[in-house]
């Protein structure tokens, strides 16, 4: 009798674990629908393979008849099997995206077939929206005005979060928008002193989420080289110089001459 439960046993201890190998390893991963270009994408997932296993995250772009590469990270799993990564996604064009794992090796019969290792996603980016009506490469005194409008915003609040030279950080401007009479668009102006040149990055966010990243440029004015004028010598210093013998004096000392040779002569 205990011969026959304790083979009982082992069968089914003997089947779980043929089962559980049939299974394979699970690996799942996570990411959101939709991004707006120039938030960080972030992919988190969990495994039951064992510590120390590798395997890459790539984002393709997949619009284009053949998926392109644009992004990949390594992931090695430690002993909390779960992990996370994140791509940035500046500079990503709108579209339609794919995030998918892929092993160094072949996992084959491995992975089970609960695992889930492929997300598709949107890339919106919304930049085109704001519209800037003020230059964007500004001087110290006079930066940094933020001017412009948002298409078809009408009335709303807008955050500007602004990062300078250093990564040093202005704190949060919300900005009330206004319209025009017959416009949809959302107007904002907003000053916000500086007094470092450098790079000054200012993020754009509505109740929608974030919209764009805009970069300015403030510089120290240019010295000012206009020449300096001084009044200019218009006297001509005095130079000496003969001063002619009126001419009726000169015909009176040469009769005079005359008239004394020709006495001379008359006396000889």
């Amino acid at each position: 009798m205990q011969n026959t439960a304790r083979n009982a046993l082992f069968f089914l201890l003997f089947s779980l674990f043929l089962a559980g190998m049939a299974q394979g390893y699970v690996l799942t991963i996570e990411a959101p629908a939709e991004v707006r270009a120039g938030v960080p994408l972030d992919v988190t997932g969990n495994t039951t393979f064992p510590a120390g296993t590798q395997f890459d995250i790539v984002v393709y772009m997949i619009q284009t008849s053949t998926p392109q590469e644009v992004a990949r990270r390594l992931v090695v799993v430690d002993e909390t099997k779960a992990f996370q990564v994140s791509f940035p996604t500046t500079g990503f064009e709108a579209g339609k995206y794919k995030v998918e794992v892929q092993f160094l090796q072949d996992p084959g019969s491995r992975l089970g077939s609960d695992s889930v290792t492929l997300k598709i996603l949107d890339i919106v980016d919304r930049s085109g929206d704001i519209v800037l009506t003020v230059d964007r490469d500004q001087v110290l005194g006079q930066a940094l005005r933020i001017e412009g409008y948002i298409a078809r915003a009408g009335v709303t609040t807008i955050t500007m979060k602004i990062t300078g030279p250093q990564g040093a950080v202005v704190p949060p401007q919300d900005v009330r928008t206004t319209t025009r009479p017959g416009k949809e668009d959302g107007y904002f102006s907003k000053s916000v002193p500086v007094e470092e040149p450098g790079n000054y990055y200012v993020d754009f966010s509505d109740p929608k989420g974030f919209m764009a990243t805009i970069r300015f440029s403030v510089s120290k004015p240019l010295p000012d080289t206009t020449p300096v004028t001084t009044a200019e010598q218009t006297t001509l210093p005095a130079t000496s110089q003969a001063t002619p013998m009126p001419f009726p004096l000169t015909g009176v000392l040469i009769g005079m001459a005359a008239a004394y040779l020709m006495a001379t002569r008359g006396r000889s």
